[in-house]
Formats: C-alpha cells, structure tokens, sequence
C-alpha cells in the first residue's frame, strides 16, 4: 500500500472534517488569489476568522496541517504553498488559534528566486519543514491578529 493510501486510511473524524472543507474551499481561494491578489484574499480570509484567542493546540494544528495538505496539490485543486497555507491558516485562526501566515523567499541566484509560504504557530512551522525559516526571508505580511478574549468569553489565553 502507498504512503498516501496509508495516511488517507488513518485519518479520525476531525480530519475527514478539515478534508471536506478543504475540497470545498481551497477552489475559492485559489480563484481569489488570481483574481484580487495575495494580500486582499488573506484580509477577506482573516476578516471571516477573526475569532477570540484560545490556547494554542500544536498536535491539533499539526493534524489540521495533515489534512489540508491531502488534498492541496492535487489536480484537481491545485493549490500549492500558498493556497494550502492561506486555508490551514484560516482554519487555525477560526478555532481561536493565532496561527501566522508567513511569505518569503530566498535570495536570488542567477536571476532567480523561489517564493514559499507556510504557517507558524508559536514561532513553529506547522505544514512545513522545522527549519523552513532559515531557508527563506520572510515578506513580513502585516496580517491582522486574533483578539484576546474579553473577560467573559471562555477559552484560556496562550
């Protein structure tokens, strides 16, 4: 059995959740992307997430991650760094977690550079390689952040 079929067949409820909404979605926002661009899909996207802060959940979010990335990429969807990010992104902030959507590139060599974009949460990439931001100088998108709950929402700050 292939790696894929293997990681399709573990998945829990949760994440058959995040797939569904990820098929559902990531089309949209790839079609926003081309259509208004980068920083007026991530500020429509934010504004549609902004939710009161929670604790932040590294093995949730690490799951989520999982999940988005099952189906971005694919060819039917097509969404690739950018998109896959912009969703979990999404996704991550709408359970009150203040993920951080981070573009950058690397230095040009010969006329060329190569653009990435990831999630952190806590400083620590979630869909990407540890040390991904070493390899990559960041845009420094200024992206709105999640409110600190008000003393009488629930949820813990982080």
């Amino acid at each position: 059995m292939n790696a894929r079929l293997r990681r399709v067949k573990a998945l829990n409820s949760a994440q058959w959740r995040v797939v569904a909404t990820a098929v559902v979605l990531l089309p949209p926002i790839q079609l926003m992307l081309k259509t208004r661009g980068l920083k007026r899909t991530a500020l429509l996207l934010a504004e549609q997430s902004d939710r009161p802060l929670r604790r932040h959940d590294q093995p949730l979010a690490a799951s989520m991650a999982e999940a988005v990335a099952l189906v971005a990429g694919r060819k039917v969807v097509g969404a690739l760094c950018l998109g896959r990010s912009l969703l979990l992104w999404f996704l991550l902030r709408r359970r009150g977690m203040d993920a951080v959507l981070v573009v950058g590139s690397t230095s040009a060599v010969d006329d060329e550079w190569m653009a990435h974009a990831w999630v952190e949460l806590d400083d620590r990439a979630v869909n990407d390689a540890p040390d991904v931001a070493e390899h990559y100088v960041s845009f420094g998108l200024d992206l709105p952040r999640l409110r600190a709950a008000s003393s009488g929402e629930s949820g813990e700050h982080h």
